[in-house]
């Protein structure tokens, strides 16, 4: 099968899942499938070659109609199912990320060495598909082809930063940690009076060229020094970027549009950012559990909020750089063929493999939400992993902008009546089931079923065995639903940034 087709297929088979999901259609058989469109009267028939109770089936190559048709008529679907036009539109989108993910696909990343350093890039740059509850996983409105040649890290792609330097009373900064975040090499091109900001290139040719930031350039206020210091690599995420043998990682803010909505970074998400890493760094510690401080933000002030969202940088420590240790993403180790599977055969036992990794990535998590309201926003792509001997040692998260705090919880207790780290306990325990349980060990329990020969069923009983003798799993076990994104009508809906949720059945319930 050629890539083309490998990514017409994969993006068939996400939309499918999310079309059956957000429509609570869960009682699926295995081989022929009819699905009826009660509103436009359309009938598709497809194929499932393997059933998924979580719902991440997988579909043979065939369907009625074809790729073409059978994409129209769901989105047609949706739009008279909800009212909203947009039918062409995600049309495009869809075979944008079509496009991007048959290019990875044809093209992958093989440059790279067996270091420490190496084997994290390697992770970090393998997500050729991507999200599997997502339409549009790959697209990228905003990079042309000359740009994803050099920026896509599905590509194994290496750059140079670009930097301006900002006058100091121009700047707003909010530190949490003394870390260094300007590599000495290019301190010294800072001009007396100024201080450095980042840039990833495609970003300062953005807003050089648009002329943003052409006024404050005049005044003197900012000065472009064009690309200073070490190779960086783009990670999973396209904006965040790592020099590996520096102790700082950037997340830089990208005018592109990257599945759901353009990647910068407005001021509510750096507070939220720092606000989070402050209560992080005085949270307690658990063995084999760590997460990755923002160590601090910094953007430019007297502008407008979408520059200072264009230029706002968060700082990310990389205690990687140094310590010797080579955690991989595990939205990485699951891509096909996944793996961690070589980690899992080395250790033996996947069902004991998936209680250590259920013992170091969740029950720190319910924990801390226990005792002091905080959930973090622990998705594939959001999490890390070493091993020993191909047992999980030791899981990091990361990407704080993501967290929240429950305004009934204990860490809850300092923070100002706006802080944007604050929700409800309702919203709180939704993000931490969503992204930890239904995103992440749905999609890692699916995996290890494909290629262990244990059934899903099987694994998600011993979760459940697992997780009945932890006291601060007792509210998740006694749920009969978990609740997950839905992706598509949201897309649908313009509320990428805001996505809906749709109740799915909880595997880990039984009754009593």
């Amino acid at each position: 099968m050629s890539a083309f087709e490998l990514a017409r297929q994969e993006a068939r088979r996400r939309l499918l899942n999310c079309y059956l999901r957000e429509t609570r259609q869960f009682d699926v058989p295995t081989g022929e499938f009819r699905i009826t469109l009660t509103h436009t009267g359309e009938q598709l028939i497809v194929d499932i070659v393997e059933r998924s109770p979580s719902g991440h089936h997988r579909y043979g190559p065939q369907t009625a109609p074809g790729h073409d048709r059978l994409v129209t008529a769901i989105l047609s679907e949706l739009a008279a199912t909800t009212g909203f036009a947009g039918v062409t539109e995600l049309e495009r989108q869809i075979g944008n990320s079509i496009a991007r993910t048959a290019r990875y696909l044809g093209n992958p990343a093989t440059n790279f060495s067996g270091t420490p350093h190496e084997v994290t890039r390697k992770a970090e740059q393998s997500l050729r598909l991507g999200h599997p509850f997502h339409p549009t996983p790959k697209s990228a409105e905003g990079f042309t082809e000359a740009d994803l040649a050099r920026y896509a890290p599905e590509l194994g792609t290496m750059f140079t930063l670009h930097y301006f330097a900002v006058a100091d009373e121009a700047v707003e900064e909010v530190r949490i940690t003394e870390a260094d975040w300007v590599p000495d090499e290019v301190a010294e091109s800072t001009p007396d009076g100024y201080t450095l900001i980042p840039a990833h290139p495609w970003q300062a040719g953005h807003l050089i060229g648009s002329g943003a930031l052409r006024g404050l350039i005049a005044a003197d206020v900012v000065r472009p020094l064009g690309p200073l210091g070490r190779p960086v690599y783009p990670m999973s995420s396209v904006r965040t970027v790592c020099d590996p043998t520096f102790p700082t990682a950037w997340k830089l803010p990208l005018h592109v549009r990257i599945t759901n909505f353009v990647r910068t970074n407005p001021g509510e998400h750096l507070r939220r950012a720092t606000e989070a890493a402050a209560i992080v760094a005085t949270l307690p510690r658990f063995p084999g559990f760590s997460v990755l401080l923002e160590t601090g933000s910094r953007t430019i002030g007297p502008a407008t909020d979408e520059l200072r969202a264009d230029l706002g940088v968060l700082y990310r420590d990389n205690p990687f750089a140094h310590n010797g240790e080579s955690p991989r993403v595990i939205g990485g180790l699951l891509e096909n063929p996944p793996e961690l599977m070589r980690e899992i055969l080395r250790a033996g036992d996947v069902l004991e493999w998936l209680r250590e990794y259920l013992g170091i990535m969740l029950k720190p998590q319910l924990r801390l939400f226990a005792d002091c309201g905080i959930v973090f926003e622990a998705h594939a792509q959001n999490t890390l992993l070493t091993t020993k001997d191909g047992w999980p040692n030791t899981v990091w998260l990361r990407d704080l902008e993501g967290a929240a705090i429950s305004s009934e919880g204990k860490a809850a207790e300092g923070l100002a009546a706006d802080s944007p780290l604050r929700c409800s306990r309702e919203h709180a325990v939704r993000r931490l089931t969503y992204h930890a349980v239904t995103g992440q060990l749905g999609h890692l329990i699916h995996v290890l079923a494909s290629h262990s020969g244990v059934t899903e069923r099987r694994l998600w009983q011993e979760a459940r065995n697992c997780l009945s003798e932890w006291e601060e799993a007792e509210e998740l076990l006694s749920t009969r639903e978990l609740p997950a994104k839905a992706n598509l009508t949201s897309r649908f809906a313009g509320r990428g940034e805001r996505p809906s949720y749709v109740a799915i059945p909880n595997p880990l319930w039984e009754p009593r």
